[in-house]
Order: C-alpha cells, then structure tokens, then sequence
C-alpha cells in the first residue's frame, strides 16, 4: 500500500506531476483500499478488468486475489510506475490506451468470470458507465469508484429531473448493493470534491445481460439519449425530433396500440422496464449511422 508519504517519493522519482485534466487523484487511505477489495469479492477464478490502475496501488492488492488483472492505463508515465514496480507479476496484462477507445465487447463479452473494477475519472465517468453496461454486461459486477454526486445521479429511479440513460441502463443490468464514502483527504492531491466507492451486481435475470446476442444494445443506448435530447419535452415530441415524418405515424400508432406508454409523459417519469418495451417495439425503425 503506497501511503501518502510513498506516493510522494514515486511521483518525485519518476519526475510526474499529477495531471488535473486527466482526474489525477492517488488513492493513500489503507481503510478505503480494504473495503474496495472487500466489496468487490474477487476470487482466485477471477479475470478484473481495471481501469485507471495510476500507481498501481489498487493493481497491486487485486494481483493477490484474482486469476488475472488486465488493466488499461492512458497515461504513459503511470505505466512506466506500474511497470517497475509488478515486473514480477506473471497475472497482470497492462496496457496503454484510452478505455473509450477500446473494443470491450470484442475482447471480454466472452468472459465467465469478469470482473470491473475501476477508479473513474469524474469528468468521463458517465461514458465509462454506459460503455461497460453495453459492451460488458456479462460482467458479474463493476466496482466502481467515482465521484459521490454521480453515484447518486446513476441510482436515481422515475420522476426526478436527474435520472437518465445511465440509470436505466444500470437498472436492466443489475443494483447497486454497496456504497463507501471516500473523503478527499483519502487521495493525493486532495480533489475538490467527496467520491464514493459503489458495488453494482449483475441480477441474475439481468435483460442486458441475457439480451446481449440477440439485441443490439449499441442502437439501444442510442435510443435512450434521443429520448432525453429534450428532457422536458414528451416522449412523442422527441420521437417526432428524431424519426423521419413518414414513419413517425406509423411508430405513434404501434406504441399507443401497443399501450406499453404514455406518449404525453417526459422521458424522466418513464421507468427502465417500459424503455426497454418501448425500444423493443420500434427498434426495428432506428438508425445510428
């Protein structure tokens, strides 16, 4: 475990100075690197997808417990560190590159036994959410650490101006089952803000999960951010905006038939389950390209 005082001397020997613009922030609280590992449930079968592994400090405890780490760093200096200091660790695959940038689902939608665990960078940890919940629901859980306004944004359900793709997406896929708050006197440099460590297990009935072969769920995703381009707008008036005039009528008409929602209701009073009813009832008209 590297305390405040050894991250200080890794950052010194290695001439690095924590970079704002890429979320920066080392974990040096022993508790909090813990209860992570606690949370997360690793196993000696499991295969932990990392994301921003920094220093290596979370990498390091991880190594311990699971089969195999991969873990997927975009800084070049933070590999340089995480190089040097598990040369010797046979199970870790590290790689440079951008986690938006990589295909997931290619690499990992196979997996029995995946596991993410993942310190986020505030400023993308909604589009690293929604990637893992497309590309990997097959994941058994995501422990995720991220800052505590959007661990309360992604839990919120129907009829709050907050709730969004994000929510819903997590909701198909399975519930948030632990929460750690983390103070900014956990990290060095000290963010700004306070973070929270959230556990989000896979249901055993998960729809992404069990829908993965037979539904896209690219063009599903895609979907639920044109149902909330005009949040306060209704469900029909934002249908209206994205499907051509010749079909609009012939979607309305199916939907309301269908009677699966109100097409007068705000796309934030409509709950996961009738959003994946009502995608699958007009995804056969939707065009990403």
């Amino acid at each position: 475990m590297l305390d405040l005082t050894a991250t200080k001397k890794i950052l010194s020997d290695f001439n690095i100075l924590p970079r704002q613009s890429l979320g920066q922030n080392f974990l040096i609280s022993k508790s909090i690197l813990r209860r992570i590992i606690e949370i997360s449930d690793i196993s000696d079968q499991s295969h932990v997808l990392e994301i921003g592994p920094g220093l290596g400090t979370l990498t390091s405890a991880l190594l311990k417990c699971a089969a195999r780490v991969s873990a997927y760093e975009i800084d070049k200096q933070m590999i340089a560190v995480i190089e040097q200091r598990l040369k010797d660790k046979m199970n870790l695959a590290l790689y440079q590159q951008d986690i938006l940038q990589v295909n997931l689902r290619k690499l990992y939608a196979e997996e029995s036994n995946l596991q993410i665990v993942a310190n986020l960078p505030y400023y993308i940890s909604t589009e690293i959410i929604e990637k893992l919940l497309i590309e990997v629901p097959n994941a058994e859980s995501m422990t995720l650490m991220l800052q505590k306004e959007a661990a309360e944004r992604i839990s919120l359900g129907p009829n709050n101006s907050r709730y969004g793709p994000t929510a819903i997406l997590l909701k198909l896929y399975g519930k948030i089952t632990d929460r750690v708050r983390v103070a900014p006197s956990c990290f060095y440099p000290q963010p700004k803000v306070s973070s929270q460590v959230i556990k989000i297990k896979r249901h055993p009935q998960s729809v992404l999960f069990s829908t993965r072969v037979k539904i896209d769920l690219f063009r599903f995703n895609f979907f639920l951010q044109q149902c909330f381009a005009q949040r306060r707008k209704t469900i029909r008036n934002n249908l209206n905006n994205y499907f051509k005039n010749e079909l609009l009528d012939q979607i309305t008409d199916k939907i309301e038939q269908s009677d699966i929602v109100d097409l007068k209701l705000r796309p934030e009073q409509i709950p996961a389950e009738k959003f994946w009813q009502l995608y699958q009832s007009v995804a056969n008209y939707i065009d990403i390209n």
